[in-house]
């Protein structure tokens, strides 16, 4: 068996071999092959109950999602085949090709579980489990979108679970559903059942709004203008694209470009990966302590600066403001202490979900020497989609 760090087959099939079979089709009483990998909501193992989609709709999304999984398995067993490794990379991009598609089904069989559901509640007691599954592991992965329906759903006909008031709180805030989260998270620190995060967003909630309420007028006055610059990140779990806030850290999009242009980041791990927070690359070390040789200046405390939520990317940097130099980061969450002390440039406009499929890497975790080392998904190479009509260089701090 390969095992190259790009196309390693647990690190293919762990995007939607694990993270969408083990979360709908055990439950359907499937059966998926397991292989080694490092996600801890896929060391979950799945409970096997008794569901059997009823209604055309859920019948014809499970059979659909079926036969595009038996897709993804050739291709898996055509790359562990083929030793030469002449077709690993028309065989990579297939499989981001069907990943992509297979979340799109994936969310179209979960839909039609949610409206099958509905029409029976009380006599559908293992597809409520089945959903909480979807619900509960997705959240744990940092994977948000189209989740706060089904919860809602649940907790609306009286599923009960004692983490479900919790996980409902997090995808809302993740979702920036501000007027959604007030309630419940009033209701869970007066019943003094809030984690200590909660109580601290609970804090916040005002100014959270206003904050997301200044995104959101940003973004429409961004559409208004002179379109900005996009890049497409091709990582080892799936496509990423980012839109650059040219127009709110003009010298950051500015040294980010030209170092995409010039291949920097091909080839560079995701060396810092932390759940319920970001993910970080760009390191050419691959620890955290390297960077392209100079740095910039920050633009975090200019006039009409953005602040972080869910898909922002920032530049890392270290105490020193003008520190920053190619590492940044894409945040699973809003990430309001960021705002202050660094630079957001840029936001993911499509592949949000492929975050959770990185592996979670922490360096300053106390490693395990019982367990082999997690290996770290990378950046197989980047791409400007377009740009605007001028020189994009660093303006670099004089040293």
């Amino acid at each position: 068996m390969k095992v190259s760090p790009t196309l390693y087959p647990s690190s293919l099939a762990s995007c939607l071999m694990f993270g969408l079979i083990c979360s709908l089709l055990c439950t359907l009483q499937l059966h998926a092959q397991e292989h080694n990998h490092d996600h801890s909501a896929e060391k979950t193992s799945a409970k096997a109950l008794p569901v059997s989609p009823q209604t055309p709709e859920f019948k014809a999304a499970t059979g659909e999602f079926r036969e595009h999984l038996k897709k993804m398995r050739e291709v898996l067993v055509r790359y562990n085949t083929d030793l030469t490794g002449a077709s690993d990379k028309a065989m990579l991009t297939q499989w981001f090709e069907l990943e992509r598609a297979g979340i799109a089904i994936h969310q179209r069989m979960v839909d039609a579980a949610l409206k099958e559901y509905l029409q029976d509640p009380a006599g559908k007691p293992a597809l409520a489990e089945m959903l909480w599954g979807i619900v509960e592991r997705n959240t744990e992965v940092d994977r948000f979108e189209n989740l706060l329906p089904v919860v809602q759903a649940l907790k609306a006909n009286g599923f009960k679970h004692e983490k479900l008031p919790g996980t409902e709180a997090m995808i809302a805030f993740a979702m920036n559903e501000y007027d959604e989260l007030k309630p419940i998270l009033n209701e869970l620190v007066a019943e003094g059942l809030a984690s200590p995060m909660l109580v601290s967003i609970q804090s916040q909630l005002s100014t959270l709004k206003s904050l997301w309420e200044q995104e959101l007028a940003a973004r429409e006055k961004d559409r208004a203008g002179e379109p900005l610059p996009r890049v497409l990140i091709h990582t080892s779990k799936g496509d990423i694209e980012l839109e650059l806030f040219e127009n709110n850290a003009p010298e950051t999009v500015g040294s980010f470009i030209s170092l995409v242009e010039s291949g920097f980041y091909n080839g560079l791990t995701f060396h810092r990966v932390l759940e319920h927070f970001m993910a970080q690359t760009g390191c050419p070390v691959g620890d955290g302590t390297g960077g392209p040789g100079y740095t910039i200046y920050s633009e975090a405390s200019k006039p009409g600066k953005r602040n972080f939520f869910r898909g922002t990317v920032g530049l890392a940097m270290s105490q020193n403001p003008d520190s920053g130099g190619s590492q940044f980061f894409i945040c699973f969450l809003p990430v309001t202490h960021l705002n202050e002390g660094f630079t957001a440039f840029g936001r993911v406009t499509s592949g949000i979900e492929v975050l959770g499929s990185i592996v979670r890497i922490n360096p300053d975790e106390k490693k395990d020497e019982s367990k082999a080392p997690a290996m770290p998904d990378e950046i197989l190479s980047i791409e400007v989609l377009s740009k605007r009509n001028h020189e994009y260089k660093p303006n670099k701090v004089n040293m």
